[in-house]
């Protein structure tokens, strides 16, 4: 073997109020959990037809948690990658967390949260949306959600510009 072996992750951290799991303790979040039948209530049936194909196209990745809450779905590994909001009228607004910042004109907005992370943002309107372009970012997404950025050293850097 040469060098040190990949660093090992401490448990997650489960909040004894709602259930759900973190990768630090303490972590804020919404204990409002909620069934996606209640986040979906009222919604256009092609928006949860959309979300299953978006959870679809991250468990090609590997097992996936989804997080309810009165405001959002998160899709989970170990930390959460991508998620949608509450839905809108004609449309999912979801999200991607990744290490490094992309361009594409589907995204509305990348948001940088120091250290690592790009939030990507998009507007989802039907299950054809979940291309292979939004399939692509979901397993990179699946990787971060992994930790792999904290576990491998081989996962690319990307300097932070300041």
């Amino acid at each position: 073997m040469t060098g040190p072996g990949p660093q090992t992750h401490r448990s997650l951290w489960r909040c004894p109020v709602c259930g759900q799991t973190f990768t630090s303790r303490n972590l804020p979040h919404s204990c409002r959990v909620i069934g996606l039948d209640e986040l979906f209530a009222g919604a256009p049936a092609v928006l949860r037809e959309t979300f299953e194909r978006l959870v679809a196209a991250a468990e090609e990745s590997g097992p996936v948690t989804v997080n309810a809450t009165k405001s959002r779905a998160t899709l989970q590994a170990r930390m959460r990658f991508a998620g949608v909001e509450r839905p809108r009228k004609a449309h999912l607004l979801a999200h991607l967390v990744l290490t490094r910042p992309l361009q594409s004109p589907r995204f509305t907005k990348v948001e940088h949260l120091a250290p690592y992370y790009h939030v990507h943002w998009l507007r989802l309107r039907a299950p054809a949306d979940v291309d292979a372009d939004v399939t692509g970012w979901l397993a990179e997404a699946y990787q971060v959600g992994l930790q792999r950025h904290v576990t491998d050293p081989a996962w690319p850097k990307v300097p932070v510009a300041r």
